[in-house]
């Protein structure tokens, strides 16, 4: 039973390491215009999270803002900004909606919470404006 015991807490131990919680880093409002659908070289992009991407290169490298563009305090960081598309998540049937808003071609607003930690983004929610409440990071 003793053996039982230990195992059990060092099992607890260690999933409390893997399943930490990760903090809010930011939370910003921002304003995808046609500059931002595009990228540098000008192709078409075709997905939220490059589209995301872009947006905030605009905006903190190449100074393209647009008005409602909210300020960020981790994506000026270029290495921080690259980790976006693996880090986006576009809830369900919103996808189709950011979607729909890209393909439109006029610009629209979102609402973008970043999470992690100060050296690791791990997950960039994209709220699209049908979007109700939100609970954050977790």
């Amino acid at each position: 039973m003793r053996i039982a015991q230990i195992l059990t807490l060092l099992f607890l131990a260690f999933g409390a390491t893997q399943a930490r919680a990760y903090d809010q880093l930011a939370y910003y409002i921002t304003t995808i215009g046609p500059e931002d659908l595009r990228n540098s070289r000008g192709a078409r992009l075709g997905s939220p999270a490059a589209v995301v991407q872009q947006d905030r290169a605009n905006y903190h490298r190449f100074g393209i803002r647009h008005a409602g563009d909210e300020w960020d305090p981790v994506f000026s960081d270029r290495g921080l900004r690259a980790m976006i598309p693996a880090a986006v998540q576009v809830f369900g049937a919103y996808h189709g909606e950011m979607e729909a808003l890209m393909q439109s071609g006029r610009p629209f607003r979102i609402g973008v919470f970043v999470c992690g930690t100060p050296r690791q983004v791990q997950n960039v929610f994209v709220l699209t404006p049908s979007i109700g409440d939100f609970s954050g990071c977790f």
